[in-house]
Parts: structure tokens; sequence; C-alpha cells
């Protein structure tokens, strides 16, 4: 039901309506309008205050370059430094490159103080007391800058703090604000809040009472599509509620719609291309009106629109519909519900607390008397102070002087703008024109530092001393060039950004890259962030290639996906010759040649690209003997088991992975290669294998703590070049000149890089963090879980009573298996018995203490229909027969060779006992045994067995 709305303004309102159907019902506009914003309330996150606090502060380059450390002591309006803690020294950059100095504030920002508040033509903006004011100039203190002479050609307005009720002046940046949408959904640009992503929201509680007041402009670079709401609370339900500034087709309008009443009102025009828009917005929520000015008191809309059950709301939202917008101006404050008056742009003026206006100019002011003499056309006035609210001194504002190259924006709201004359001792020194005295500003009453090159000329691009590339450290983005280091540098890595004369040697300890050719993003080769799984020890267990126990790649684990693409060979490297193996380094370097001999010592080697001809067994990560062999993809589970290390062979686990070149794995103990064949251990039984069918050798490192550091410390900074093909030299640079990197590797002598053929730089810790990511340094060993042991005498809940895990209660796993008799096991086809299935192996002691206690408990309860199978996991029969004949034990032993069944039943750790109901649910899961784990069982069945099956007995 639309009350107050005009035949014109109801139009527009139902052509909003009509917009805003969809799947054939006709939507509330608010409501459209208003969809996305309500999805986003929900997800907005303030930033948090700790987080605020150790944030570092940000210098931003006119290039979008950047960089956290601090400004150094300097002298002179041409340059400033910046010390990074990432340099041995501090950069120097000309003040044409600025952008933006941030530093970190919280989110509850200083209030302005003072009595007054003043404006300046070109922007700039302080808070203070005023002490005097004549013809020729203002005498202001301004708070925590002192007193300042300002001439009077450079003002522009002057007014009480108290008398407008200043809540709020800024934006003064995000701090403060709570957004919505991606990391970039609003940012800060010179102290604006700038958005050009779809559907961002950006909201704060300025805690204003029912009677506010506004002052806005935005700005826009296309074409505005916005939504901004006064008057909204944490509820999202109250943005439907509130009195907004929308973009309706090609219009900016006022409006509010509630159960009940409706109104509209159009604004202003949308023209094509660049624009803005300054208003004042009056708010009487208890009232429901809204009054929108222009900035000279024009008034442009006045809408009634009141709810049923007013409610007051101190916040304000704005949304980013489409397109882009920029927060240039906002302030908040209190408002006596008077309109104000409408006034002649042009003219300067006083407007008076009762909502007069006065047209005139200021003569003086009298601090004694508190009384502001005034030149009239109608003659001269005298007005106390406590009846003035706003003095409009010069109405048109100059544009800003080219002059005032970098503006100091307060956190209390206010800004100095002028040419840098030096900062020292903690303090910016700035010349303002129009100010007699310089502007000393302390930098922790600051939130930024703002270059204005970019409003007159870019700077100009400086040569670099050799090819360009991006310098990327936690915290620091620059492009740029390395310069030369020259002999004994303590660092040979100095950079050079752009537009800056000179270079800075990178910091000790430093850790990074240098990009010069970003990569393409590859096909994933390991599935990331999936972490090798404790498995069932023994199905880890080794054997021969070829033979029953080796894995196949590709196979179904326990009816899962076995879908995870194993894919050894990695995307890029040496192209090496035929017949040549391909030797992968601990860092990532790779060397194609000839692998001749592997003993105890490491492997020997002849390559064309290096001087070496050994290397140490702890340097080596992997041998393609086949490099042309293709990649294979691997079971998921199958692999975590091949990196298992089951708890019997800890004191002696596996040290290489072989992968025969039709894709089946070996793990083993290789003890020597020569040029026919490997010879290995496995499980302590030393066998030998043809070399010709053995694709690829994998070490299995315990640990990655020996590739935490280089062999060898030598003099110099520790880099790796990265190459397009693939290939990684790691080596400690000592010198750079033109464009050759310099320096010695402890496994291959000198070494010289030329950083125009390279694609990457990388130096420090960053070197272990890529070499971490490469395809064959993915395989590394994980111990298995330790088997569970109950104390001797304990029982009780839990584990003790086989009630803890989370399959009791559920169907189990249906499996078949071939029996060490030559028979088959199927578990659905015993549902005539109450089975109790114990997982062992013949390694592992706890399962051998316990296999004659479960059997003999099992035979007691034999007559009432319990029958056990024993499966043992990934031993050959052989193996099984040789435990059973030492336990003295016979008992029907199924073949788990895969492991695939225990992984179905979560055997994790051994011995694992579980017992199937005859309706096939699992009532019972046992893991670990202690020496009277008899009893423990034998209370079980005797739990699970029926009444008929105890009187069967």
């Amino acid at each position: 039901m639309l009350n107050r709305c005009t035949e014109e303004r109801a139009s527009e309102l139902q052509r909003r309506r009509r917009f805003c159907r969809s799947a054939g019902r006709v939507v509330p506009a608010v409501v459209a309008a208003c969809c996305l914003l309500i999805a986003g309330t929900g997800q907005l996150a303030a930033a948090d205050d700790a987080a605020n606090a150790q944030r570092q502060p940000m210098l931003h380059l006119q290039d979008r370059d950047s960089a956290t450390g601090h400004l150094a002591d300097s002298v002179g309006p041409e340059k400033l430094l910046w010390a990074s803690p990432a340099f041995a020294a501090p950069l120097e950059f000309p003040i044409a490159a600025l952008r933006t100095v941030h530093f970190p504030v919280n989110a509850n920002l200083p209030q302005p103080a003072g009595e007054y508040g003043v404006e300046l033509s070109g922007g700039d903006a302080f808070f203070g007391e005023l002490l005097e004011l004549d013809k020729q100039q203002l005498v202001f203190d301004a708070a925590g800058l002192g007193p300042l002479h300002i001439d009077r050609s450079v003002l522009r307005r002057l007014y009480r703090m108290k008398a407008i009720e200043l809540i709020f002046a800024g934006p003064n940046g995000l701090d403060g604000w709570k957004v919505s949408g991606s990391n970039s959904a609003w940012r800060e640009d010179r102290g604006h809040l700038v958005s050009d992503e779809i559907g961002a929201v950006i909201r704060r509680d300025f805690g204003t009472p029912a009677l506010a007041r506004y002052e806005i402009e935005l700005s826009w670079k296309t074409k505005p599509d916005f939504d901004l709401a006064f008057g909204v609370g944490e509820d999202p339900k109250s943005v439907l509620r509130a009195f907004r500034l929308d973009v309706w087709d090609s219009k900016i309008v006022a409006w509010r719609e509630t159960e009940r009443e409706a109104d509209v009102t159009a604004l202003t025009r949308i023209e094509p291309g660049p624009g803005r828009i300054h208003l004042q917005i009056m708010i009487d929520q208890e009232n429901g009106r809204m009054m929108v000015l222009s900035p000279f008191g024009e008034k442009l809309a006045d809408l009634r629109v009141a709810s049923g059950k007013p409610q007051v709301h101190g916040g304000l939202q704005l949304t980013n519909k489409s397109g882009d917008i920029r927060v240039e101006r906002l302030r908040v404050g209190r408002w006596n519900g008077e309109a104000p008056h409408a006034v002649t742009a042009e003219k300067a003026r006083l407007h008076i607390t009762d909502g007069t206006v006065i047209y005139g100019h200021v003569e003086s002011f009298d601090a004694a008397q508190k009384q502001f003499l005034v030149h009239t056309d109608e003659g001269d006035k005298q007005l106390a102070e406590n009846q003035v609210q706003d003095i409009v001194l010069a109405p048109e504002a100059k544009p800003v002087d080219p002059t005032q190259v970098i503006s100091a924006l307060f956190t209390a709201g206010g800004r100095a703008s002028g040419t840098l004359i030096k900062i020292e001792q903690g303090k910016i020194w700035l010349q303002s024109a129009g100010i007699k005295e310089s502007i000393a500003a302390p930098l922790d009453s600051l939130y930024a530092l703002v270059g204005h090159a970019s409003d007159q000329e870019p700077p100009k691009d400086l040569p670099l001393p050799s090819r360009e590339g991006r310098l990327e450290i936690d915290g620091l983005a620059l492009r740029g060039a390395l310069a030369n280091s020259g002999d004994g540098a303590a660092n040979a890595l100095v950079w050079q950004p752009r537009n800056t004369k000179a270079g800075s040697p990178l910091a000790a300890n430093v850790s990074g890259r240098v990009v010069y050719r970003d990569r393409p993003t590859p096909k994933s080769l390991v599935q990331k962030g999936v972490q090798p799984a404790r498995a069932v020890g023994a199905a880890a267990a080794g054997g021969g290639l070829r033979a029953g126990v080796v894995a196949q790649a590709g196979a179904q684990a326990g009816g899962q996906k076995a879908a995870q693409s194993d894919a050894l060979q990695p995307t890029g490297g040496p192209k090496p010759k035929k017949g040549e193996a391909v030797l992968h380094l601990r860092f990532g370097d790779t060397i194609p040649g000839l692998v001749t001999q592997i003993d105890e010592n490491g492997v020997t080697f002849k390559s064309a690209i290096s001087d070496a001809t050994f290397i140490p067994h702890a340097q080596i990560q992997a041998i393609e003997l086949m490099p042309e062999a293709k990649s294979t993809s691997i079971a998921r589970q199958k692999k975590e088991r091949l990196l298992t290390v089951p708890r019997m062979q800890r004191d002696n686990p596996p040290t290489h992975l072989i992968r025969s070149d039709d894709g089946d794995y070996l793990r083993c103990r290789l003890l020597t290669m020569n040029e026919t064949e490997l010879a290995v251990e496995v499980r302590l039984e030393k066998k030998t294998v043809p070399r010709a069918g053995i694709a690829r050798i994998i070490w299995l490192h315990p640990d990655t703590a020996e590739a935490a550091a280089p062999a060898a410390v030598l003099p110099g900074t520790r880099v790796q070049a990265l190459q397009g093909d693939g290939n990684r030299l790691t080596f400690f640079a000592t010198r750079f000149e033109g464009s050759v990197l310099s320096g010695t590797s402890e496994l291959l002598g000198n070494c010289h890089v030329d950083v125009g053929q390279i694609d990457e730089l990388l130096f420090g810790t960053a070197i272990e963090a890529e070499a971490a990511s490469l395809v064959f340094h993915q395989w590394q060993l994980t111990a298995a879980a330790e088997p569970l042991a109950n104390p001797d005498g304990e029982g009780g809940e839990g584990e003790a009573s086989g009630l803890d895990s989370a399959l009791v209660g559920k169907q189990a796993p249906d499996f078949q298996l071939d029996m060490l008799d030559g028979t088959k096991f199927v578990l659905a086809e015993n549902r005539a018995h109450v089975l109790v299935l114990d997982f062992w192996a013949s390694w592992c002691g706890p399962c051998r203490q316990a296999m004659p206690q479960v059997d003999k408990v099992a035979r007691e309860f034999a007559d009432q229909g319990v029958k056990l199978v024993a499966v043992n996991l990934a031993e050959t029969p052989d193996q099984v027969r040789t435990a059973l004949t030492q336990l003295q034990l016979d008992m029907p032993v199924a073949l788990d060779r895969q492991g695939r069944v225990a992984e179905q039943y979560g055997a994790n750790a051994i011995p694992q006992t579980v017992i199937v109901g005859r309706d096939g649910v699992v009532q019972r899961l046992f893991v670990g045994a202690g020496n009277h784990f008899d009893e423990q069982l034998r209370a079980a069945l005797r739990a699970v067995l029926t009444p008929e099956d105890k009187e069967a007995k």
C-alpha cells in the first residue's frame, strides 16, 4: 500500500517492483534489492584488534609493489628511506614513487579533539582550538601539532564541534569497519574506501541516536550500482526497513518501504562515465523521516515513511551491487531535528544554531569576548561564539596545490599536506602552502601517508642493472633487479627496486624468491593436503618384485576407489640422453648421467654437467633409471601402507622403494647396485633383482631433518636456480656481476647461473619448502600406530570391553579371502556362526601373545556356534605356517595379502579382535591384548551369545 507516493514516485516504485519479478511472482522491491545484502551480512567479519596491533607499517608504491617495515630518518623533499627487515640497509625511494604508507591502528580510533574543526581549500583539516582570526590569517592550536598560522586565502570552512555534535569524521580507511566478500572486497586507497567486487558489503555502527546527520561524498569510475542504508543494526532484517540511497536504472533515488507504506524520490540522473555525488542526509528514525540535501542546503528529497514499531539503530551499511564505488568523505553527527535552510552556494556565510543563515564575511574573532565580527550587506554584526555552528569562509574549493606532494592522514580524522622536509625521531615534518610553521606530525598519530605523484605525472622508469624480476619475501613484493654485489659482500643478493638509483643487500637468513617468469598452473600430480594415515604395519612388508606380496598400481583397495594419481614422473627436468639416468637430490637438483654403482656410501655416476662423480645417500632423493617410463597411479591406501613402518621394523626400517617398469613396488634396503643387478635386503633376507627391469629408486629418508640444512656450510648465500625445464641448481652464491650469479656447490663444485636464462631464484628456507612439494619428496615414511595392550587384570568399559570403536553396532564389511588350507572364506556365507576375526602378523609380538588366548576361548564356545578366523596381513603362506608351528596352534587362517580387509575394519594397529554376530553386525572390537585378554574376550562372548546359543551347549 502506497500512502504518500506521488503518481510519478509510485510509478517509479512500480517499475522497480517489475524489475524485481522472479519465477512468476512479484518480489517486493526492498527484498529483491537486499537479497544479496542479507546473504552478505551474515558473513561480515570485523578485523581483530589483536591482529591489528601486530600489523607492521606497510609501504605501497605507485606500481602496486609493497613492503613491510618502517620509515627511517631522512632529510629532504625528494626521497624517503624505508627500513625493511628483509634488507640489511634501508631502501631509498623517490617521493614520486610513493602511493601510501599504512600504519597499524586499533579498530577503536580516537575522536577529534578540540572545540573547532577547520577545513582548508586543498582538503586538509585540523581539529583544535581557535586562538585568533583576522583578515590576514587564522591562528589555530591544532591537536597534537601545536599553534599554526594559516593564511586566510587557504581557509574554506570553520565549524564548532559541539554545535554540530560530530560523532565521526572520515572514512579514515578500513579500520573499524566490518567487511564481507573476498579479502579484497573493499580496499583502502588514500584513506578512501573502494570496491569493485559484486555484492561487497561494508558496515559500521557509529552509535548514532534517533536523530542523526550524515554528510557523504561518493565517486565512481564507470557506472555506479550501490545500496546505502542508514540506521541498520546487527539483525539483517533491520536493513529491510531502513532508509536508503539506491541506484534504479539510471537514477540515484532515496526511498523506504515498510509493511504498510513506501515512498521514493529520484535525486539525480547518472551520466555515463566517471562521476560523484555529495549529499547531506538527515534521519529521524522515531518519526520515520529522511531528508536529503545538497552540500549547500538545497532540499532534494523529504520522505516520511513511518513503521509500526520504530527501532533506533546506529549503523550504516553500503553494498556495491555492481560497478565500482568509492567513499571519499563521511561525517556522522547528531541532528536537532530542524531542517537546514537552503543557501546560495557561491556566497560566504554563517550557519547559526537556530537554523538561520547569515551571508557575510567574518572580519575577526575576539578570543577574550568569545565573539565573531561579521560584515554583511546590512552592516557589521557581533555574534557570540555559542550562536555559531558553521562558518563558510571560501565556498569554492581550490584544486590541490601541485607542490603538496604528500599528505599525512591522522587517526582522529584530520589531514595535513605539503612537501617533505624530513623524517626524524618518530615525526614527519611537512611544509604546507599557506601555513607559516612547518607541521611536525608524530608518526604514531597517523594511519597513513599518501603520495600525490599520480595526480601529476607518474615517475619515469630508471634503467635497471639486470633482468627485471619480482622479489617475494613474506610481507614484501618488489619489482626490480639484482645489482652488482662486488667481492667480499656479506650477501651476494643486492636488490634494486624499480625507479631507485641504488640497491640494498638482503638481510642474513632471509628467505624468499625472485620470480622472473611466472609458472603456468600445473596439473596436480599429487593429491594436495593428504597426509599419510597410520596403517597396519604388516601390510607394508616387503617381498619380491612381480610376487604376490607386491602391490599392483591402480588396484582397488577394500572396495573403495583407488584413484590417487601417483605420477612419479616430474613435470619438468633435464632431457637425458638415451641410456642415461636422472638423479634427484634432496634440495630438488636434477643431474642427468650414467649411474655406474651404488654401495653403502652412496651413488657413483658420470655427468656432462658436473665434475663430481659421487653423491652420498643423505643427499639423494631418487634415481630415474628409466626416465622414459610412464607414470602410474596407485591407490591412496596402498601408498600409505608402502610408507608405513611396522612396529617390529622400527629399528631396521626400509630405506628404499623400488619401482619396476610395469608398476610393481618393492620396499627394501638397497645394499648395492652394479650394471646388471641390485642387491637388496627384505625383512633381513638378502635378495638380488635384475637391474634391467627397474624404472625408479626412491630413497625413504626417515625424516626431513637432513634436508633442512646443507651437507656443508660454505661461504656465501645459499640459492637455488630454477629453469623452465624443471632443472634446479643449488649452491652458495658469492658474487653477482652483470647478469651472472656465481658460487660453489658442495656436490658439484663451481657454479655460474645467468639470471637471463632462469625462471626463479630461491634463497634461504624457501629452498626446503619448495623441495618438500616436489613429486619424489612426497614419499616419506611414517610409523605404524603402537599396538594397544590392556593392563593385567583390568577390564570395564571402553576398549577393554570392546565397545569403543565406531564400527560397533554397524554392519560388518563383507569380504572374501583365500584360506591357508586352499579353501575360500566369505563373511556373508557364515551367518550361522558368531565370528571372531583376529587380525595378526607373525612379526607382531602382542599378536603372538594374544593368539593362544583367542584360540582357547573360541574353542570353549565352539559348540555355541562361535567360529574363529585368524586374518593374517600380507605374509606368505610359508611364513604363516612357520608361525603357527612355533606357537603350536592349529586354527583357520585367512590370507589378507594386500591388507584390504584390514583397511575395511580400520585395523590401524594389531592385534585387533572383532566379534561379528549372526545378524552380521559388529558386536565388539578389541585393539591390543594383555595377559588376561582371554577373560575379556570370554566375557564379551557371553554377552553377545543369545539364550538359544547357550541352551545349545
